[in-house]
C-alpha cells in the first residue's frame, strides 16, 4: 500500500479483509448447520421414544383385552383395534415428522436468506467504498497533475 492509503486509512481493504470476512460467514454457517442438526436429532430422539412409550402403552391394553376377551370373535376384535391403533399412531408420527422438518426446512431458509441478504448489503457496501477510495485517489492523482504542470515563475 501507499502512503495515501495510509493517510487516508484504507488500510483495511483488500483480500485478506475479505477472506475474513468470508471465513466468518463460513463459520457462521457451519455452527448454524451444527445447532441444526442438534435439534433435528435431539427431536427425532424425543419422538421416537415418544411412539415407542405409545406403542408399548397400547400393547399392554391389547393384552389386557386378550385375557378377557370371548372366543374368536373377541381375539379378532382386539387384533383389529390393535392393528387400528397401530396405523393411527404410525401416521401420526410420520406426520410428527413431516411437520417438524417442514418447519426446519423453513427456518433454514430464512436463515439462508437473511445471511445472503447480509451478504449483498456488506458487498454493496464495499464496492461504495471501493469507489470513494478510488475517487480519492483520482482525485490526489489529479491535484498532483495540476501541481506538476504549473509553470514555475522566476
Amino acid at each position: 500500500m501507499n502512503d495515501t492509503d495510509h493517510e487516508h486509512g484504507h488500510d483495511d481493504h483488500g483480500p485478506a479483509k475479505a477472506v475474513s470476512q468470508l471465513s466468518e460467514s463460513m463459520a457462521h454457517t457451519a455452527e448454524s448447520h451444527r445447532v441444526l442438526m442438534q435439534e433435528m436429532t435431539q427431536f427425532a430422539k424425543d419422538e421416537s421414544l415418544r411412539f415407542i412409550n405409545l406403542r408399548l402403552e397400547r400393547n399392554g391394553q391389547a393384552l389386557d383385552k386378550l385375557q378377557n376377551c370371548a372366543g374368536i370373535p373377541g381375539l379378532l376384535g382386539v387384533q383389529q383395534e390393535w392393528l387400528r391403533d397401530f396405523v393411527q399412531d404410525y401416521m401420526g408420527h410420520n406426520m410428527r415428522i413431516a411437520g417438524a422438518v417442514r418447519g426446519l426446512t423453513q427456518n433454514a431458509m430464512a436463515c439462508a436468506h437473511e445471511q445472503v441478504a447480509e451478504n449483498i448489503d456488506h458487498a454493496q457496501q464495499q464496492a461504495s467504498e471501493a469507489a470513494h477510495h478510488v475517487n480519492e485517489q483520482m482525485s490526489q492523482v489529479a491535484q498532483d497533475v495540476n501541481t506538476y504542470s504549473q509553470p514555475t515563475q522566476h
